[in-house]
């Protein structure tokens, strides 16, 4: 270990116990042998500027922080820049009457163990009563609390039970007929009495290939289908799911019409339907979701209607009227890439023949 490192190691120390004027005696004679250009000397003046502020001689400090305003480290400059600003900065006098002054000669072992033991002693009468009565034997819940509590239990457990998520989904990616989904999620424990008659309701009109079912579960996938059949299908499920819970509500109408343009058609879609006489019942969600084979354009304005790229997430409101109007574009891609063949090669022709007739402008060698 160099000179250095055992001085800064005594006076990191001294610093440390609040020994101020050992630590500039340790430091003040290496203040020649190393400058403020080297890190040595920089450490240095940075411990003394902090010890002569400890045993208040500031200008000594300032001076030194001064030199290391010069250091042509930046970090050091702006550092004793900081530190110049908290020297110069002005001391107010503080009155006398303002201080609490003790004489030494009560400053002993015995009164701080005192003042220690009054302390807790407070703390003890103020916040804990202590008695010597006995409390007697721990006992059991009675028969009547766990009650009480498993009826709140299998309470909760049916309300929750109840809660339910519809998703009806439609798949318009082929124009020329439509994909159907329909998906019912028990949310929380168990399916409720209305779920399972509706399920086996569902087994009844449709084929064992097209529903899936499990505890929390029930889907239904229909294909091929052109509007007619979508629409005559969705209302046929809605008659059988209000059956089970006597509300009667209008059909669903669904309008769809067409633009024919050169490279494609754009289709326009209106939903309508009417929830006005359906009661919110076990916190029911209901969910359209409409797939479409481009971007998709919303033509109403309702917060409860997102789209993402081609997909449309409509959030269906009971005791709502809910409607929906969208386009989309269909593009003739059989036609938009013959089209651009064509074009490559009217434009590849177009250039040989710019070619040519530069080349045949050139003057002609002699025969």
């Amino acid at each position: 270990m160099t000179e250095y490192e055992q001085v800064i190691n005594k006076a990191e120390l001294a610093l440390n116990n609040g020994e101020y004027n050992h630590c500039i005696n340790l430091l003040s004679p290496l203040l020649e042998k190393f400058t403020i250009s080297t890190h040595e000397g920089v450490n240095i003046r940075m411990l003394l500027i902090t010890s002569l502020s400890g045993v208040n001689r500031h200008e000594e400090s300032i001076k030194i922080c001064k030199q290391l305003r010069k250091s042509k480290y930046s970090h050091v400059r702006d550092e004793a820049k900081a530190l110049l600003q908290i020297l110069d900065s002005p001391n107010l006098k503080i009155p006398d009457n303002w201080n609490i002054k003790f004489e030494d000669s009560i400053i002993n072992k015995d009164f701080k163990e005192t003042t220690v033991k009054n302390k807790y002693s407070e703390k003890t009468q103020k916040y804990i009563k202590i008695s010597n009565k006995p409390t007697g034997e721990t006992k059991t819940f009675q028969k009547g609390f766990i009650v009480v509590i498993l009826s709140i239990f299998i309470l909760i457990s049916f309300l929750l039970g109840g809660c339910v998520r519809v998703e009806n989904n439609l798949d318009l990616r082929e124009v020329d007929y439509i994909n159907y989904d329909l998906r019912i999620d028990s949310k929380y424990l168990k399916k409720v009495p209305w779920q399972l008659n509706f399920e086996n309701e569902l087994k009844k009109i449709t084929s064992k290939k097209e529903i899936f079912i499990n505890d929390d579960i029930f889907l239904l996938h229909k294909k091929g289908m052109d509007i007619t059949e979508t629409e005559n299908h969705i209302n046929e499920i809605l008659k059988i799911a209000l059956t089970n819970i006597s509300t009667n509500v209008k059909d669903i109408e669904i309008d769809k019409f067409e633009k024919n343009y050169i490279l494609g058609k754009k289709y326009f879609y209106k939903i309508n339907l009417d929830l006005l006489e359906l009661e919110n019942f076990n916190d029911l969600e209901i969910f359209m979701n409409i797939i479409n084979p481009s971007k998709a354009y919303i033509l109403t304005d309702n917060k409860y209607i997102n789209t993402n790229k081609n997909k449309i997430t409509w959030k269906i409101l009971p005791r709502e009227i809910n409607r929906i109007e969208f386009s989309f574009w269909y593009w003739n891609k059989a036609l938009i890439w013959t089209s651009v063949i064509l074009l490559l090669i009217i434009f590849a022709y177009y250039i040989r023949k710019k070619r040519y007739d530069l080349g045949s402008k050139l003057p002609q060698l002699p025969s």
